[in-house]
């Protein structure tokens, strides 16, 4: 008897609750799903005691069908994807080079509403990472001495009116050491230390508060803008 009708009750249940949505396309997602479990059973093998199943596959579909399906593909291909995983989980069987991978190729060889499905020869290479652009953020002032002032948030920013913080505030109802302002994982986080008259956020007194570009800072009768730098 084949995987699928082993744990048809089982199977059949995740097939119709992944592809319960409705599709523009006369191909049937769970039609397809139950032709790569017969590929995946066809081309399992044991070695050394252990069943090895391919670990990637490609679902050929007329063009018109790929155009139609464009939008749904990232989903179709996890959901079939996510179906062998638990396949291979209940009958103890590996995959070869990790987790399963589907791709879905157009195919004019393919007529509407069908599908061909092959082991493809190698795993699909990963789509390029591109480098996240570290986001920059900056201090106006909005109300306050001096007039103007615009500060990079680079590592730790001390405010206050002492002489030996970054930003200096000509502000008597601010503490020597008022507040700082730290990039902690890419966010800026704004942390009161021990001021006098406290630290605000919109008009809340805080103590430690991740900001968002737009929040606006009060310290004593000084007020402040945090802002995304170029």
């Amino acid at each position: 008897m084949s995987w699928l009708g082993r744990f048809e009750k089982a199977c059949a249940a995740f097939i119709e609750r992944a592809f319960a949505r409705s599709f523009p396309s006369d191909l049937a997602p769970a039609h397809v799903a139950r032709k790569l479990v017969a590929v995946m059973e066809a081309n399992t093998t044991r070695e050394s005691g252990h069943l090895l199943a391919p670990g990637a596959y490609i679902v050929y579909v007329n063009p018109v069908e790929f155009e139609r399906l464009t939008a749904e593909r990232a989903y179709l291909e996890r959901e079939w994807s996510e179906l062998l995983r638990d396949l291979a989980a209940r009958v103890g069987a590996f995959f070869s080079g990790g987790e399963p991978v589907v791709t879905m190729v157009a195919s004019e060889k393919v007529p509407l509403g069908a599908a061909e499905i092959e082991v493809a020869k190698q795993r699909p290479a990963p789509p390029p990472v591109r480098p996240r652009r570290e986001r920059r953020y900056q201090l106006r002032m909005v109300k306050g001495v001096p007039a103007g002032g615009l500060y990079r948030v680079d590592g730790e920013l001390s405010i206050g009116r002492g002489a030996d913080v970054s930003v200096m505030l000509n502000d008597p109802s601010v503490s020597r050491r008022h507040a700082s302002i730290a990039v902690v994982n890419g966010v800026p986080v704004l942390r009161d230390l021990g001021s006098t008259n406290g630290t605000f956020v919109n008009g809340e007194r805080v103590e430690t508060r991740t900001l968002s570009a737009g929040d606006r800072l009060t310290f004593g009768n000084t007020e402040m803008r945090i802002e995304s730098a170029a």
